[in-house]
């Protein structure tokens, strides 16, 4: 199953190529990964939330369903990739900043709801991801093509997931605990022992990359604590069945 990423960030990329792979694989699927946005290959590459809707505003569906599909409604034939699905990665974490809610709104029409709720601030994601995606305008075959990967609060939820043995509830961890958990199991990881508070994430993309290689094993932990995670593998499990 090839499988196109469009993610936040260079720290994302290797949580999702590691704990969808093997969860993947777990279900007895084969994936391989592709970059479309950021660039990996590029010596620095940049993201954000705001480069992700750009991302898909300048690549509309048509563009998409032509490079990527072979043509979708639109027809044509100029498929370079051959994909069966392109994973839309945001974090929940952005749901409070100012300019997002302000740029969803005016670009969507779409009002963010404040909400503590993990289940919700999820939906909240989808719908903006679906929005800037388009998704509505796609027949039946190709939205299905196009999977939305929240991340409540963050692909630092997966990481401790991976690392940690329940019960804790993943999806709730925020702000100072989430940057506290994550940077123990990072620690812990790397054989060092934590120091009592951490004020912010590593987010250095080597560092990141042995962590989800060593412990993408931990898909399982990831699947039965983070269900948005797990609607996502079987929204991509049904598109290979």
């Amino acid at each position: 199953m090839r499988i196109g990423v469009i993610c936040e960030g260079p720290t994302d990329y290797p949580a999702i190529v590691h704990f969808f792979g093997h969860a993947l694989y777990q279900r007895g699927i084969e994936a391989e990964f592709r970059s479309l946005f950021p660039d990996m290959d590029k010596t620095r590459p940049t993201g954000g939330w705001a480069n992700v809707l750009l991302w898909l505003k300048n690549n509309p569906p048509r563009i998409r369903l032509n490079r990527y599909f072979g043509g979708g409604i639109f027809g044509g034939s100029l498929a370079t990739e051959n994909l069966d699905a392109i994973l839309i990665h945001l974090d929940a974490d952005i749901l409070p900043s100012e300019s997002f809610v302000k740029y969803v709104e005016t670009a969507y029409g779409l009002n963010i709801v404040a909400t503590d709720n993990s289940v919700e601030r999820g939906n909240q994601i989808t719908e903006v991801i679906s929005l800037a995606a388009e998704i509505d305008c796609m027949t039946d075959v190709d939205r299905a093509r196009h999977i939305p990967a929240p991340a409540v609060e963050s692909t630092e939820t997966w990481c401790i997931a991976a690392f940690t043995q329940p019960p804790v509830d993943f999806e709730s961890l925020r702000g100072s605990q989430l940057t506290h958990h994550f940077m123990s199991a990072l620690e812990r990881s790397e054989s060092r022992e934590p120091i009592h508070q951490y004020e912010n994430i590593d987010k250095n993309v080597e560092r990141r990359q042995r962590f989800c290689a060593k412990h993408a094993a931990g898909s399982s932990r990831v699947v039965q604590g983070c269900p948005h995670f797990t609607n996502t593998i079987e929204k991509l499990v049904s598109i290979n069945t």
